[in-house]
């Protein structure tokens, strides 16, 4: 199957330029509606991160001003009953000052350990008068005899964030309300150092952020070029504190790293340390990394986050360092899906893709998926490699892992169910792939 799509209005095929005259200019539709966010006592900027064991822990990460006292994570199992309240347990946060142009401020972490697996928990964070609601997140089960996992893929928010991605971040969750994880395939925001921005990156989420882990990877606007080379948002590492297992080189702290989730090896790569690698050490450690990643592998499905694409939606977007690197190891070990963003539009093929090295015709049971969420938007052309393809159109992605079935859902902003297909594991063969839709 092959769909080229882009959304219909009224009966009819058009681009979103031209309804630009009936919601305002290209300028304000794709502006961010930004607004001064400064500190104050009472934490905000809350969101939970995954971390190596999601069964039995979670790091809580957020904000405060930087003349605010210590604040300090109470957190029970959480119960029908309000008096849930009685039975806390302290933990002291991990403050660190903040200091960036004209903001200041202390960003906060604590990893609650020791929780126990499937497990509903319930949290808030402050000091004396100042606190937030209180929060509830789940813990993963641990030790599953099959796989089992639910989440919420969103691709590049990147532009329009607060007023338009907002919107469907917030249908993602009321789709997949009991998602375990968010994942977030880069370019969360557009300019990596400004703090507007941020601002409506958390404000967009709200207590989504709060309630469900969220597992990201970086795009190439979390980076700045001041000197020529590429450098990590100066927010990234100081506000989300993700797993440490990644390789060893301080250029992809905090951005290559995986989580292993009820039966699933979730993998995040950092590709544009490969696009834009100040040294080829750099990717090789990446590389050698991955390689030992997936040796060591005993879960059965795996996952990888990325943001560069290994196949592009138009010809002249191409990332031929990733696809150079990454792709043959892909094949090798069987990577089972790979999620990936920067185009700015929807895409998705397996049969076609062949692979690296091998019988002519065959391919691997990868699937390589291309989306984006936020309101910038590229063009698209047929590519040889894609099933379909979609292009002006804000999507999310909810992804049901049950046993040996990937169930994968993609729903246009509004709700309507835009792509589907199952992936099945059959012993001994490459996956097998079946379209829903």
């Amino acid at each position: 199957m092959k769909k080229i799509a882009r959304r219909s209005f009224l009966g009819r095929t058009v681009k979103i330029g031209a309804m630009l005259p009936l919601i305002g200019s290209p300028a304000k539709l794709l502006a961010n509606d930004t607004q001064n966010d400064l500190p104050n006592d009472i934490p905000d900027r809350v969101i939970l991160t995954i971390t190596p064991d999601p069964a039995t822990s979670v790091t809580i990460n957020w904000r405060t001003a930087n003349t605010s006292e210590p604040t300090i994570v109470e957190y029970a199992i959480a119960d029908a009953h309000p008096e849930f309240v009685s039975n806390v347990i302290r933990v002291n946060a991990n403050a660190k000052p903040f200091s960036f142009e004209k903001i200041s401020a202390i960003n906060n972490r604590a990893t609650i350990n020791n929780l126990q697996p499937d497990t509903l928990y319930a949290y808030r964070i402050g000091k004396q008068n100042n606190w937030t609601e209180w929060f509830q997140f789940r813990t993963a089960q641990s030790n599953v005899a099959r796989p089992k996992l639910s989440f919420i893929y969103l691709g590049d928010a990147q532009v329009g964030i607060k007023p338009l991605w907002s919107r469907v971040i917030r249908k993602a969750y009321s789709a997949m309300p009991n998602a375990q994880l968010v994942v977030h395939a880069g370019d969360l925001v557009n300019r990596a150092n400004e703090d507007n921005e941020w601002a409506d990156w958390f404000a967009a989420g709200g207590y989504i952020h709060a309630s469900t882990p969220a597992l990201m990877t970086p795009g190439n606007h979390e980076y700045t070029h001041e000197d020529g080379k590429p450098h990590l948002s100066v927010y990234w590492n100081e506000q989300f504190a993700l797993p440490m297992n990644g390789p060893d080189d301080t250029l992809l702290k905090g951005s290559c790293y995986y989580a292993d989730i009820q039966g699933v090896r979730m993998i995040s790569l950092n590709t544009q340390m490969i696009e834009e690698a100040i040294t080829d050490d750099c990717i090789s450690r990446q590389v050698d990394w991955l390689h030992q990643v997936l040796t060591q592998n005993s879960q059965r499905w795996t996952c990888i986050v990325m943001h560069h694409p290994i196949y592009s939606t138009k010809k002249g977007r191409d990332n031929k360092k990733a696809r150079e690197h990454l792709k043959p190891i892909f094949d090798q070990y069987g990577v089972d899906i790979v999620l990936q963003g920067h185009d700015h539009a929807y895409a998705r093929g397996m049969t076609k893709v062949p692979l690296t090295q091998g019988v002519a015709g065959a391919h691997s049971g990868t699937v390589y998926v291309v989306s984006v969420s936020g309101s910038k938007m590229y063009e698209t052309e047929p590519m040889e490699w894609a099933d379909i393809i979609g292009s002006h159109l804000q999507v999310y992605q909810t992804i049901d892992i049950d046993d040996n079935l990937l169930s994968f859902k993609a729903y246009l902003a509004t709700g309507e169910l835009f792509d589907a297909f199952d992936l099945v594991k059959e012993k001994g063969k490459p996956n097998k792939l079946i379209n829903k839709k």
